[in-house]
């Protein structure tokens, strides 16, 4: 039997609906004979306004790339409205992850305006009535005569009406909203649309278009899923400049604003527009460690500095070494990094030794590299939260601490240096984006692993019988920002720590025992006699293991997979953290 990558295979660099029918049929075929190899399954519901079963084939296989195994339900051919209204239909029953309403403006009435207004409507019913999040297109608002000068009013309208679509639900935790218009524009509007085909069978969509629509949209359920990547890692010569640093010295690398530097610098502009959208940095070079910062430091052409990066691996050991080297520094699992790195051999050594490490395959010509990047959904967020924004410069702190505390004779001296003032406090509604965001990305330190949408965090925010706590850091390095999320939920005399996190990050620090110090102290202010706790064992949360049982709580029973605890909080006593300051 065919393994997964080899049916993936089928449809290698085409986008012909034949064969992805074909691929389609042996991964129905693969999960029945081997079940249990995808990352993660994703149940996905499908509401279209033209003929979408080509779709259901490409969305099937583009996600079993990234290892998730889509279950896909499809509507007939225009039932969006019926599907939605209708409380008996076939999506309800479903109970999707995720809804993609894929629809053209006149399939709901000829003016757009009017269209976008059922959209709207049509989706506050989904949103009242279903589970998971929903993902509504934009209108293609292609020209009418590509070459007149004078714009159509339709071309106007449609402009406007997607316009108001994304400002309606710009801060709807539920609705994403997918750029059809945008993507279709990037594609070329004359090669997404297919004149035969909708006369033909009712799809407007060319074959070549239908493909990176699947791609978009399963960008959407890595997101959800919490597939993405955190952090880039970049070589040196002949990636982020052109030529050797250690023999054409600084003066005489590629990087400026003229060819052969040119390349290089939209190539570092489109690295720069990650890290603000909060991607880690870092540097895996084989090279000498000063003729590297150097270039960081003082080449003035070079858009990313030294602070923008929180690993600089820098030295002659293997790169796959050198990654275990920044795993362990930045404290993140291997299959957080995605490698970028100009020489065909590193890419395939990395891919042999560490294969759970991402690798972005480039092309020979250096011009290309920024669209390479741009193109990939290895980084791909719903949303954007403050914490996101300031990773970067979070993580190139904490380079500096992990500096310092190289130095520092004493881990008390290290923390006492610190200068760390601590916040716990209620969460709020600012607050959803990110805590939602921690219980889909944290991994090792992550009691329960359960992972929740931000609609789930605001009920419970709002819900008088959870708790739901955030705790947030700072130093003299800077603002770690919101690196804990506790949610207790509330029976009478006993609290439940349904979720207990923090970022890999600020272990250590005496912070993990303060918040749970503070979660007993309020449980005994309110009259509670016990804390109840779990930990579920993953893959990735061997770290915290023993953490109840290192709090003082009492093993209660274990299962296959989870170990339950108890605390009396007649036993409590307040504790003291000489090192933390409170506000």
């Amino acid at each position: 039997m065919r393994t997964i990558q080899e049916i993936i295979a089928i449809v290698k660099d085409s986008s012909s609906w034949l064969l992805y029918r074909r691929a389609e049929r042996e991964i129905q075929k693969f999960k029945q004979d081997q079940r249990g190899l995808f990352n993660t399954k994703m149940k996905v519901a499908v509401l279209s306004s033209f003929t979408a079963g080509p779709l259901k084939d490409y969305l099937v296989v583009e996600a079993a790339k990234e290892g998730i195994d889509a279950e896909i339900y499809m509507s007939g051919f225009g039932q969006v409205s019926p599907e939605i209204l209708n409380q008996e239909s076939g999506l309800y029953a479903f109970e999707p992850d995720v809804t993609i309403i894929v629809a053209t403006a006149d399939s709901f009435a000829h003016n757009p305006f009017d269209a976008v207004e059922e959209l709207i409507k049509l989706s506050a019913v989904r949103q009242e009535r279903g589970t998971g999040i929903l993902v509504v297109n934009t209108f293609m608002a292609l020209p009418d005569w590509p070459l007149h000068l004078l714009e159509t009013d339709r071309h106007a309208e449609l402009k406007k009406a997607n316009d108001k679509l994304r400002e309606t639900f710009s801060n709807n935790y539920q609705v994403q909203i997918c750029d059809l218009d945008t993507l279709a524009a990037y594609y070329g509007y004359a090669n997404a649309l297919s004149p035969q085909m909708q006369a033909m069978a009712h799809i407007p969509f060319s074959e070549g278009f239908l493909v990176l629509l699947a791609k978009k949209f399963v960008s959407y359920l890595k997101a959800q899923a919490g597939l993405v990547r955190k952090c880039l890692v970049l070589d040196c010569d002949n990636t982020l400049w052109g030529g050797i640093i250690g023999e054409d010295g600084m003066d005489g690398i590629a990087l400026g604003p003229d060819w052969p530097g040119r390349e290089f610098v939209d190539f570092q502009k489109a690295i720069l527009e990650l890290y603000q959208q909060g991607v880690i940095l870092a540097i895996n070079s084989k090279n000498n460690y000063a003729d590297v910062t150097q270039v960081l430091r003082e080449h003035p052409h070079m858009i990313l500095k030294e602070e923008h990066f929180a690993g600089i691996c820098v030295n002659w050991n293997s790169k796959p070494d050198n990654m275990k080297t920044l795993a362990d520094e930045i404290n993140i699992g291997l299959d957080s990094f995605v490698f970028i790195d100009d020489n065909p051999a590193e890419r395939q050594m990395m891919r042999q030794m560490l294969p759970e490490v991402e690798v972005l395959e480039l092309s020979d010509n250096p011009a290309l590299y920024a669209k390479s990047l741009r193109e990939t959904n290895f980084f791909a967020k719903a949303s954007l939260t403050e914490e996101d924004k300031k990773r970067g410069q979070i993580y190139a702190a904490q380079r500096r601490r992990n500096q310092l505390q190289q130095s520092a004779a004493t881990l008390e001296d290290y923390l006492k240096s610190l200068e760390m003032v601590c916040s716990i406090r209620a969460a709020e509604e600012k607050d959803v984006k990110r805590a939602a965001q921690l219980t889909q990305r944290t991994n090792q330190f992550n009691l329960t692993a359960r992972r929740y949408t931000e609609t789930e965090i605001q009920h419970m925010i709002a819900d008088s019988n959870w708790n739901v706590y955030v705790l947030g850091l700072r130093d003299k390095f800077g603002d770690n920002g919101t690196v804990g999320l506790a949610l207790l939920e509330k029976h009478q005399d006993v609290w439940r720590v349904d979720t207990f996190l923090m970022s890999c990050r600020v272990i250590g620090r005496q912070v993990e025992e303060a918040f749970v110090n503070r979660i007993c102290f309020d449980a005994v202010n309110t009259s509670v006699k016990r804390l109840g706790a779990e930990y579920i064992r993953t893959k990735k949360n061997i770290l915290v293991s023993d953490f109840w049982g290192k709090m003082n709580f009492s093993k209660d029973r274990s299962d296959e997979n989870t170990t339950y605890y108890h605390y009396d909080l007649d036993n409590y006593t307040s504790g003291t953290f000489e090192h933390l300051k409170f506000e």
